[in-house]
This record gives structure tokens, C-alpha cells and sequence, in this order.
């Protein structure tokens, strides 16, 4: 019956140490651009080399299109996916995506984009940052 209790205690204090090393950091950072009745809100989970969130952009008219963000951190640059509802849509789409870190703030990338194997991806030639800038919101809580 010892041994039973000393197996047992062995294998939790592995899972507990498997589990603590697992942990990373995690940043939760919101990020806006307001032009008049144009809106995007993008909240970013950071982790060391992934990120992931949420994208929200709004328009005059009643327009909105939402969705899910994910992908690598790539040094200054955030490349990716946008997994969205169109408006009016019914089918989710999927989108390349592209931020640029400039000091606190994101530009939104924009270029010519394919799909490979189901994966969207920018082409590399035809990527620019000229986009909107997404400025950081530190007044309100993230969602």
C-alpha cells in the first residue's frame, strides 16, 4: 500500500512540474482606429512567438465584420489569419493578415494575398504597411 501512495504521489508531482513549465506569458493588449464612422478594434494575446484575438470593424450603414485573428510573432510583425463573418454573410472566410509594431501602435498591413493548402499568406513583394494605424487603448478594459 506504500508503494501505491509513493507511485501516486511521484506521478502528480510530475504532471504539477509539466504543467508549470508549460505556462507562458501571456500579454493582453487592445488596440483601436476611429476615421470618422469607421472603426477597428483589435484585441491581441500576446505569447512569446504566437499571438491570437479578436477583430471587430464597423461602418457606416450598419456595417460590421467580425472575427478571430491568429498566427507568429515574426520579430516587429504579427503575420497571420483573420477567420471573419462577412457582412450580410452567412459562410466564415478566411484572410491573410499583416501588423507592423511601430513604437505602442500596429499598422494593418495590405498586399496582394493567396491561399495555399488552406493557409492565406501574403505575397512577400506586394505586402506594404500603409494601412491604418491601430493606436493602443490603455483607458478602457479589455473585453
Amino acid at each position: 500500500m506504500k508503494y501505491n501512495k509513493s507511485v501516486l504521489f511521484l506521478f502528480m508531482s510530475l504532471v504539477t512540474i509539466g504543467c508549470h513549465q508549460s505556462e507562458r506569458s501571456q500579454q493582453r493588449e487592445k488596440y483601436v482606429y476611429n476615421n470618422g464612422r469607421d472603426t477597428i478594434s483589435v484585441v491581441l494575446y500576446l505569447t512569446d512567438n504566437a499571438f491570437q484575438g479578436s477583430y471587430k470593424k464597423c461602418g457606416p450603414g450598419g456595417f460590421k465584420m467580425t472575427g478571430d485573428i491568429s498566427g507568429e510573432v515574426q520579430g516587429d510583425t504579427l503575420l497571420g489569419s483573420l477567420y471573419y463573418t462577412p457582412y450580410k454573410g452567412r459562410d466564415k472566410r478566411r484572410r491573410a493578415v499583416a501588423l507592423l509594431k511601430q513604437n505602442s501602435d500596429y499598422i494593418l498591413g495590405n498586399g496582394n494575398s493567396s491561399i495555399y493548402m488552406g493557409i492565406p499568406y501574403f505575397e512577400i513583394e506586394s505586402l506594404t504597411f500603409n494601412g491604418p494605424i491601430l493606436k493602443a487603448d490603455k483607458s478602457s478594459q479589455v473585453d
